[in-house]
């Protein structure tokens, strides 16, 4: 059961997080969001994943709060499709498609709807590994860190006042670890959406400006919005694109 631990009104949920090179638990408040535990679990070899993954889940501490809600976040590749487009029998071909040097089968096949971008967020978790969660926690939520990065996004965007008429895209850019997250509203509707590997400033700058170009964006009229950027890459990107925030 979810309901674990002490008999305090207070609710807790529950995160786990799967990344490449480990996981981590971040056990955080339902009254105000506020992180009250939060532990890391490296994994040096991916072999090793199963049986680090049952020690951490018998950690004490554990057993001292009452789970309202348990998530499993996949901090994988993803790929986009229109939600009217989506096939639970394609997801694996399409995967394929897109990541083709990605070693994946038809049960590490994962998905999540964003019903208010009527939009479908497909990536890839291991099924051993999601079975280990689910012998602790049945009601366990699968999601994906890129979903949750885009549904952070499309609120931004709604909480902007924008011109029924108005051609000015705005671009939002997430920087964290390797990668970089990318999503494009035009109106606030979805025009583009995905990731990028990238460690460092330089490639971050030249990935970043290749989609700018590839999607048509105006330097002088779109605008970037960017999150966890260093103060260079703010300083590098502003030299081409007018509108950074």
């Amino acid at each position: 059961m979810l309901a674990t631990g002490s008999n305090s009104l207070t609710g807790y949920r529950l995160s786990i997080r799967f990344g490449a090179d480990g996981f981590s638990f971040s056990v955080s408040s339902t009254l105000d969001g506020s992180v009250v535990q939060s532990d890391r679990f490296p994994v040096p070899e991916a072999s090793a994943s199963d049986d680090v993954l049952r020690q951490a889940l018998r950690k004490p501490y554990l057993m001292d709060y009452r789970f309202q809600s348990v998530e499993l976040v996949a901090d994988t590749q993803t790929t986009i499709v229109p939600l009217e487009h989506f096939s639970k029998g394609d997801m694996l071909a399409f995967y394929r498609l897109c990541f083709p040097g990605q070693q994946v089968s038809v049960a590490d096949m994962q998905y999540q709807i964003l019903s208010s971008l009527e939009a479908v967020m497909i990536f890839r978790l291991e099924q051993t590994l999601l079975r280990i969660v689910q012998e602790c926690y049945p009601d366990v939520r699968v999601c994906c860190t890129d979903a949750q990065q885009l549904e952070h996004f499309a609120s931004l965007q709604e909480r902007r006042l924008v011109p029924a008429d108005a051609e000015q895209r705005d671009a939002y850019v997430s920087f964290g670890g390797k990668r970089f997250f990318i999503a494009v509203f035009l109106r606030n509707k979805l025009q583009y959406a995905g990731s990028q590997a990238a460690d460092n400033d330089s490639d971050r700058t030249f990935l970043l400006l290749g989609i700018w170009k590839a999607l048509d964006m105006h330097a002088q009229r779109d605008v970037c919005h960017l999150e966890d950027a260093s103060s260079d890459l703010q300083k590098t990107l502003g030299e081409y694109i007018l509108n950074i925030e």
